[in-house]
């Protein structure tokens, strides 16, 4: 399948089969991807924390509700595992710290490419995923050793569908999105 056809295919996946396992082979070979993923300055302003066991998805279950009960992910209890994006301090060249004012101006950017790598890996291997943004930052932090200042960006969910996607995809049209050489 060429990229662009794995670009079309791939969709966020909201209804997983519990039944079926995601192997931790197949996790390492996903987060592999996301290792590999290029950042500002070689940074690699990131930790990935895999969620597989039943224990630890019970308390990130927990985790993705926030205070007034509200969760982007109410389905969340079907994902046989999850990953945490955790954004670390970025160490990148001082003339970015001088112009910008800080040291994480590309991290959440680069965070987001080794997402979309991972979900694209995922996808090659007949896995589907969905990027999940909302959680409690401090239940993130006590349920998994995460020291404070490190944020959990993202987390993916990992599994396989319990359904075809029935959904069509719908983007902007290209020119709606692209111009050349100047904004039209």
């Amino acid at each position: 399948m060429d990229f662009l056809e794995i670009m079309r295919e791939r969709k966020s996946c909201r209804a997983y089969d519990p039944s079926k396992k995601v192997t931790r082979e197949e996790l390492l070979k996903i987060v592999e991807a996301g290792r590999l993923t290029p950042s500002g300055c070689n940074s690699q302003p990131w930790k990935f924390i895999v969620v597989d066991s039943p224990e630890a998805k019970e308390k990130l279950c927990d985790a993705l509700v926030l205070e007034n009960n509200v969760s982007g992910a109410p389905w969340r209890h079907q994902v046989p595992a999850f990953i945490l994006f955790v954004e670390q301090k970025a160490k990148v060249m001082q003339c970015v710290v001088d112009h910008y004012g800080n040291t994480q101006r590309f991290a959440q950017g680069d965070l987001g490419a080794a997402c979309m790598n991972m979900c694209h890996q995922a996808f090659s291997m007949g896995l589907s995923t969905c990027v999940i943004g909302m959680n409690d930052q401090k239940k993130m932090e006590k349920y998994f050793g995460i020291p404070e200042g490190n944020e959990v960006r993202l987390v993916l969910a990992i599994g396989h569908s319990a359904e075809k996607s029935s959904f069509a995809k719908v983007r902007k049209e290209l020119k709606e999105v692209c111009s050349f050489n100047f904004w039209e």
